[in-house]
């Protein structure tokens, strides 16, 4: 795990202060196109992290994006955290729009290149307009 230093002010003295826990990564490159989210479904018994890579199941509820076994298609990125138990659904917004880090996102091992991640978008159906882009 990432050590931070993170600045802690007295006048006059430089001073820091680790947390061993502490990483941050920028969500957006860039402000164009603009964020945009809407609603979606999540289903029973799904966990999903915030800023995960996200498409639609057979059954019209949001769930992990994936190339291989039932493929399923990036429609979005979850804009937090979604778990859900047994008996339980629950409605998230997800960004449809936006230009993101990928090394900010929660992908499937199937993205598991640059390349891979920077084409997961491409052909997406309308409204998406995402955009992946390394930090330069």
């Amino acid at each position: 795990m990432a050590i931070t230093n993170i600045p802690y002010s007295n006048v006059g003295i430089a001073g820091f202060e680790t947390n061993d826990g502490f990483g941050q990564v920028e969500l957006f490159n860039s402000a164009i196109p603009l964020p945009v989210t809407e609603d979606f479904p999540v289903g029973e018994s799904t966990t999903l992290p915030a800023f995960s890579v996200v498409g639609l199941n057979a059954t019209g509820n949001l769930v992990l994006a994936q190339t291989s076994g039932t493929a399923v298609a990036p429609i979005g990125v979850t804009t937090a955290p979604a778990v859900t138990g047994a008996g339980q659904t629950e409605r998230i917004a997800i960004y449809r729009a936006g230009n993101f880090n990928p090394d900010a996102l929660t992908w499937h091992s199937d993205f598991n290149t640059d390349a891979k991640r920077a084409a997961a978008f491409r052909g997406a159906p309308s409204p998406t307009n995402i955009v992946i882009r390394k930090r330069l």
